[in-house]
């Protein structure tokens, strides 16, 4: 799906989609558990489905009720899962898999297999299963040996190893490990208020976690919005002011929550309102300096804000991009020169800052954070680009193009471009 946009009057109310980070925590943990949930506000992104095709594959029912479900566990093992390009529930899936003793094999979409995971492999192998790296770099999983045996993860490449370990031990009955070097701390709270939510308490003392399960009765989670698919309107608005988000949690947990502080650093432009965010137009923006290895989803819609900026952008631990859906750093020195922008690359740091002004004629990116921070330098800039592989956003935010045009922005499509 190819699109063309064109910019009117920016202004409006949107409402943040379901935090996937969310959903498909709860999904899994509660389809491994048995133990029944129910989720108000989900957004049903493709990453989101990815993980209620699992939980169905394990024997859940999952009652539907427009944005809201409820998810009733009745656990078997599966033959073979499916995991698409999902990150977060290929490596989530690992653990639990292992923990319940199941003989499975998984597949998914060529760019996952490629991205790394045999530092959790390695510390499921230590405490007791087995793996058997498949001709399409995905594992079958033999999980009859598991156990609880205390065993230590590294977790510098992602937190969704301790995460997965995490999972693996509650499942197990309780546990402890040690993890290192842990990264992205703050997707770690968002799995320890999950198992929270299902009666499980997690202690955690200088990287070394102790899991104790308890009896808890069933929940009900309402969702919150995602901070890190806000960001690219949060960006839009200090450029054009007049834009509310809706269904934010200001006190989230989510580490990309952290833009509003990046943010308002810069340009004082966001302030809360009730139940979201006000973003207005910026006055002046100072240098922003965003470190890759805490916030790597944020790079690609940072970097836009270098592309219009005299002060620039730095983002730092930008090697930690090369291992996300794309080489997001490739895609992002890509996309600003594209536009025009300065980019200077050193052993420490990307930094960019306002060149001249380019309009591309095309770009094409099969990341979805990449399609759409290339589509907000658009509105931005103004430019008649023509954007490939648009449907690339579904894995994370279905309803961007449609909040796009609740704000002013002009879509055509096809067929219809002009």
């Amino acid at each position: 799906m190819n699109i063309r946009i064109k910019r009117e009057n920016i202004g409006g109310i949107i409402f943040a989609p379901s935090s996937k980070s969310f959903t498909q925590r709860y999904v899994l943990y509660s389809a491994f558990s048995n133990k029944p949930v129910r989720l108000n506000n989900v957004s049903f992104s493709e990453d989101e489905i990815i993980s209620m095709k699992i939980a169905e594959k394990c024997n859940a029912v999952i009652e539907y009720d427009r944005k809201n479900m409820r998810i009733v566990p009745d656990f078997r093992c599966p033959e073979n899962m499916y995991v698409g390009e999902s990150g977060t529930s290929y490596r989530l899936s690992i653990g639990l898999l292992c923990a319940r003793n199941c003989q499975t094999s998984i597949t998914g979409e060529p760019s996952l297999a490629r991205r790394p995971v045999d530092t959790l492999i390695s510390a499921l192998s230590d405490a007791g299963s087995r793996f058997n790296k498949k001709e399409d770099g995905f594992y079958a999983v033999d999980g009859r040996g598991a156990s609880s045996t205390p065993v230590e993860i590294d977790g510098s490449v992602s937190s969704q190893y301790v995460s997965s370990m995490l999972f693996y031990y509650s499942i197990l009955g309780g546990g402890s490990f040690r993890a290192l070097n842990t990264v992205s701390g703050g997707y770690l709270k968002i799995t320890e208020n999950c198992l929270a939510n299902f009666g499980v308490k997690v202690e955690e003392d200088d990287g070394r976690y102790q899991i104790i399960n308890q009896k808890c009765p069933e929940k009900t989670v309402d969702i919150e919005g995602d901070y890190s698919s806000a960001s690219y309107f949060i960006v839009l608005g200090i450029f054009t002011g007049n834009i509310i988000i809706k269904n934010l949690n200001y006190m989230s947990l989510q580490p990309d929550r952290n833009i509003v502080e990046l943010i308002n650093n810069a340009t004082g432009s966001v302030k809360p309102v009730s139940q979201g965010i006000e973003i207005r137009k910026a006055d002046h923006i100072n240098r922003i300096i965003v470190d890759a290895a805490v916030s790597p989803d944020m790079a690609p819609v940072i970097s836009v804000i270098g592309i219009f900026s005299e002060e620039g952008v730095q983002i730092y631990n930008y090697q930690r991009l090369r291992e996300k859906e794309s080489d997001r750093f490739m895609g992002i020195v890509n996309m600003c020169r594209s536009f025009g922008a300065k980019v200077t690359v050193n052993d420490s740091c990307i930094y960019i800052k306002k060149g001249r002004n380019l309009f591309p004629d095309y770009m094409e990116y099969s990341d979805h954070r990449m399609t759409m921070s290339s589509i907000i330098a658009g509105v931005i800039a103004g430019s008649d680009t023509e954007f490939g592989k648009c449907e690339s956003i579904n894995k994370s935010y279905p309803e961007f193009l449609n909040d796009l045009k609740k704000i002013g922005v002009d879509i055509y499509f096809d067929a219809n471009l002009f």
